[in-house]
């Protein structure tokens, strides 16, 4: 570590590739897998996408987002092969934010559009 001889301010060598490996260790094995799927496919089709800065702010950004909406998104991001479009890891956060922010939303409107299913009645026979 460098120290600032006047101010006495510490600089600390920045290295990504850690902090993504911080990050990844908080999802699960499912959810890494499937964001490795479509890191790796962005990262080969899209050269722009292609370096550790631009994974990292990815990671980063996608922290605060549960699993189960991630592997979701990312597997419609997948599926659609948006990476071959052009999208890459800001289209893809972008997705990501959105979907969590209107989540609440979107089931509401699902169960309106769809109903609920009928509930279980017991009958005498069954008593």
């Amino acid at each position: 570590m460098d120290k600032c001889p006047a101010c006495g301010y510490e600089k600390v060598k920045y290295n990504p590739s850690r902090k993504i490996r911080e990050l990844r260790g908080k999802r699960s094995k499912s959810t890494k897998n499937i964001l490795r799927k479509a890191i790796n496919n962005i990262q080969v089709n899209i050269p722009s996408d292609n370096n550790i800065q631009s994974e990292y702010y990815f990671y980063q950004s996608l922290s605060k987002i549960e699993d189960i909406a991630l592997e979701w998104i990312v597997s419609q991001f997948i599926q659609n092969k948006h990476y071959l479009k052009g999208k890459g890891f800001k289209y893809l956060t972008a997705m990501c934010l959105n979907h969590d922010k209107n989540r609440r939303t979107i089931s509401q409107n699902e169960l309106l559009r769809r109903g609920k299913p009928p509930s279980i009645v017991k009958t005498r026979s069954e008593e």
